[in-house]
């Protein structure tokens, strides 16, 4: 039976086990006594073992057993769980990941590069651990004479096996995998006769001699899905002593070496890296940057394999069904109202064209709740990816020798997933930066009377039609006067006469600028904060930021919920028609003429309610000639940025709509306060204003 079909299911379940996996051990790591937490841990390992047996996936199976040996030890306090434990747990996630990348991908995975990895784990729960370990070089060296431990298992299947889906044949196949089966007999002494026999019935059990180098429990695994309606009985025949080389007798015989040391030995195999570094061929330096690239790469190879699809909430769909379903009734009252209307008399015409109206406003609703479930589907939690970033905390602040604990809040928020995937790259940027440069030597802080433990805070909030990130760290903040003296040296600026604070601390962003005294494998290159605006600003968003010396930074991105659909309200500016983000919108207004002020060398200000708004012409911002010269004879649209208002003055307002957002492609230049394009109902494009665009460059 060919079980690939189901690799793809497999891939995809995988992955939310893994996620739970990895977030569980982290905080497992924290909560070290909770019980609950830990057979959490325990069943995701448990899971993705026997799925992967099951779909034919023995590598995996074999693998992830070894860590549930650890996790089992560790449930029964068999064991007492430290770092180390958590550091082989977090790693054998990793070498998962890579496996169930490789199902995906379709390519070939060399299980030997897993046996240094077993070997640590089965020395933490005091395990002997099994010599030369690939299991076909085991089953190889025992068809060569060499021997293992002889099993004698009694397997007497259930008779409802067939029916629970289980096929027996793929148990004797997986036992043949552990090692070599020396003999196989069937009982079948229940089988009745061929007029009384049932083919989803099971009426064999049978008895099988294995020899293998694993334990009994490893045995008793190839069962865990079966045993409890099953009998069976695994029965140790012989307790044989491996057979070590001549030299490594010798060696043990002089006293040299003890007889672990060289069984430990024989499973030992010089990593390419090390090999390199000794032969003077490269430096450890380099080999720890290429080996950060290569875990980058497998992340990404892990993540391709497993996001070609998407979990959606069932009542997204059940609601889009129901509104699906509207659709179908109200297209056939209309088409009701319609015959009638062709075989009625004139006098029936009134009533027809008013029921057709109210049928129009029907569809019209629900093509928009159509709409707006559609793209509910799209929408995930930013939990999703904030939870990765435990891991990357407690790694870099352990190659840093620094004490920080990473707090994430507002994990529910959603966001759309397309703008999801790319905010991850800038939110690495901003955490290493925090840990590398933010966050201060522990020295440094007891120093300052600060607690020696640090804190980064990774926060999510939706506000209006926006998601705000936030990176928080309570570190030793941007230095003003650092950062100007760079400046100047570069020259970047000229003097630092005119310069706001603001405008100050985002020279930053600038590409190339750092502050940095040396280059670390974390940052200090320079090309992190540039990036991060880049990525920002090209999924429409924004990025802030705010520091005190001595108290921390914090970097606040603005992302839009969604990139596809969006409420606009259209206006004339000549002959041509803008989009204006109704998210952007406060209010609009034709002000009178005394309420328009006119500031010397500062612009024009409308004065609203007795708050006074700076005045943006747009046909003067966008060089389009107006129809409107005066704002008491055109329209004034008040929006607001960055807790701001400002007036742009139209000539006329054409409506309210909803518009698809459209990209106008690498053909046309960006605009900075242009964010795409659309096509209105009469065929004509309309082009969607950007408002932080225009701020900022009407310079108010």
């Amino acid at each position: 039976m060919d079980l690939s079909r189901f690799h793809a299911v497999f891939v995809e379940e995988a992955a939310e086990h893994i996620e739970n996996l990895e977030n569980g051990l982290l905080q497992l790591e924290k909560t070290p006594d909770d019980s609950e937490l830990l057979n959490d841990i325990f069943r995701s390992a448990h899971t993705i073992k026997g799925s992967s047996g099951t779909v034919g996936l023995p590598d995996i199976s074999r693998f992830t057993h070894v860590m549930e040996e650890l996790l089992d030890d560790l449930r029964n306090k068999a064991l007492t769980l430290h770092r180390d434990m958590i550091n082989a747990l977090l790693e054998a996630v990793d070498m998962i990941k890579e496996m169930i990348a490789a199902v995906g991908d379709k390519t070939e995975f060399e299980f030997a590069r897993c046996e240094p990895l077993m070997e640590r784990i089965r020395a933490l729960q005091g395990k002997q651990t099994p010599e030369t370990a690939p299991a076909l070089e085991k089953n190889a060296a025992t068809a060569n004479g060499h021997e293992g431990q002889l099993f004698l298992i009694s397997f007497v299947p259930s008779p409802d096996l067939f029916r629970q889906g289980c096929d027996p044949a793929k148990l004797l196949d997986e036992l043949a995998e552990l090692g070599s089966i020396e003999s196989i007999q069937a009982d079948t002494n229940a089988v009745p006769p061929l007029v009384e026999l049932n083919p989803e019935t099971l009426y064999l059990s049978w008895q099988i001699k294995l020899r293998t180098s694993l334990d009994k429990e490893a045995v008793q695994d190839v069962f865990v899905f079966v045993e409890d309606d099953c009998s069976i009985e695994i029965t140790p025949l012989l307790t044989p002593q491996q057979e070590i080389p001549l030299l490594g007798k010798l060696l043990t015989e002089e006293g040299i070496v003890s007889e672990e040391d060289v069984r430990k030995a024989l499973t030992k195999q010089k990593k390419l890296g090390e090999i390199l570094v000794s032969q003077g061929k490269t430096s450890q330096a380099e080999i720890s940057k290429v080996l950060e690239k290569q875990g980058v790469q497998k992340a990404e190879s892990f993540k391709k394999a497993v996001s070609s699809s998407i979990r959606v909430d069932l009542n997204k769909l059940d609601n889009l069904v129901n509104l699906v379903g509207e659709m179908v009734i109200t297209q056939s009252m209309f088409q009701q109202v319609m015959a009638e209307w062709q075989q009625g008399s004139a006098n029936g015409f009134g009533h027809a064209t008013e029921r057709t109206d109210r049928l129009f406003s029907q569809l019209q609703r629900i093509g928009k709740d159509i709409q707006e479930g559609t793209m509910a589907l799209r929408m995930l939690p930013v939990g999703e990816v904030f939870q990765r970033f435990s891991r990357l905390v407690r790694e870099l602040a352990t190659s840093k020798g620094k004490d920080i604990e990473l707090v994430i809040s507002g994990e529910d928020t959603e966001l759309d997933k397309g703008v999801l995937e790319k905010v991850t790259d800038p939110l690495v940027h901003l955490i290493r930066n925090a840990v590398d440069h933010g966050i201060e030597s522990t020295e440094e802080r007891t120093a300052a009377g600060k607690p020696a433990r640090s804190t980064v805070f990774l926060r999510a909030y939706q506000l209006g039609d926006a998601v705000y990130i936030e990176v928080e760290d309570d570190g030793r903040g941007l230095d003003r006067d650092r950062i100007i003296a760079k400046a100047l040296s570069n020259g970047v600026i000229n003097s630092e006469a005119g310069l706001s604070e603001d405008e100050i601390c985002n020279l930053i962003f600038l590409p190339g600028f750092s502050t940095a005294d040396k280059i670390t494998d974390i940052s200090g290159r320079g090309v992190g904060m540039d990036v991060v605006k880049r990525n920002i600003e090209a999924l429409k968003g924004s990025v802030q930021l705010r520091t005190r010396k001595g108290h921390g930074t914090t970097v606040s991105i603005r992302l839009p919920l969604t990139l596809a659909i969006i409420d606009g309200l259209a206006a004339s500016i000549g002959d041509e028609v803008f989009i204006i983000p109704i998210a952007s919108v406060v209010e609009s207004l034709r002000p009178a003429q005394h309420v328009v002020h006119t500031v010397e060398e500062q612009g024009e200000l409308v004065n609203v309610r007795g708050e006074y708004i700076p005045l943006i012409r747009l046909s003067r911002a966008l060089e389009i000639p107006g129809k409107q010269q005066n704002p008491w004879e055109g329209i004034v649209v008040v929006t607001h940025y960055q807790n701001r208002k400002y007036g742009l003055m139209v000539d006329e307002l054409l409506g309210e709509q909803q518009v698809v957002l459209k990209n106008l492609g690498s053909a046309t230049p960006k605009v900075q306060d242009i964010s795409g394009g659309t096509i209105m109902g009469d065929g004509r494009v309309a082009l969607v204003l950007d408002v932080a665009g225009i701020v900022q460059m009407a310079h108010v």
